[in-house]
């Protein structure tokens, strides 16, 4: 059985389940069952995060570190990487101060630099040119949504992990908590793997809803 439908015969019941906190807003055009906001930890960045802020007031940048996601990891990892993306005119400045601030590293390497010589052991830091982003004001610490993004090409570029994991890592959170699905996949198609992600969404989004996507069951 077919039943064929449109977005307009959709707005009226989807406007009372709002109403009545059975759905919720999960990004433009997107819908959750689950009510609880994704909140990311920020004490594993808070130390990198003062250390440049008062260094460079000036600079814009945003962090974050695989440790913010150890918990909803498969297998628990042993090793932490943070991730600082900022100009790319102010990242070898950036590179040398935190080196002489005790840290390990690296000025943007590409795949094969990686596998060369890079050693993700503790306080490996790898700088990045960012990506525009919707909220790149004042996002020194960066949002789930974006975060999600980059690990997934961070998999690729530094052999964090596998798919599986990242796929288990993205499935913990977002079956559990609530997050802005559109902002992630605006982020992914800056970052040109917005048909990738949302591969990996709705693989498993029981939870989520996206009524312009299914017309037809």
């Amino acid at each position: 059985m077919c039943i064929e439908y449109n977005e307009e015969t959709l707005k009226k019941p989807m406007y009372r389940l709002k109403n009545e906190t059975m759905i919720y807003e999960a990004g433009r055009g997107w819908y959750s069952i689950i009510e609880k906001i994704f909140e990311l930890e920020t004490a594993p960045v808070e130390e990198i995060r003062v250390l440049i802020e008062g260094k460079f007031p000036l600079v814009k940048f945003s962090c974050w570190s695989t440790e913010q996601l150890k918990s909803y990891f498969h297998h628990l990892p042993t090793r932490f990487v943070t991730f600082v993306y900022a100009d790319k005119d102010f990242l070898q400045p950036l590179k040398d101060f935190l080196e002489d601030s005790g840290y390990n590293v690296y000025l943007n390497p590409t795949v094969t630099e990686t596998a060369k010589y890079v050693d993700l052991k503790n306080h490996a830091v790898i700088l990045r040119p960012p990506i525009s982003y919707r909220d790149s004001n004042n996002q020194q610490l960066a949002k789930i949504e974006k975060v999600l993004v980059d690990l997934f090409m961070e998999a690729r570029n530094v052999n964090l992990l596998d798919r599986e994991e990242y796929t288990n890592i993205m499935a913990n959170i977002i079956l559990t908590y609530r997050v802005n699905i559109a902002e992630m996949l605006d982020y992914a198609h800056n970052r040109k793997i917005k048909s990738e992600i949302r591969n990996i969404i709705t693989a498993f989004s029981g939870p989520l809803m996206r009524p312009s996507l299914r017309r037809s069951h």
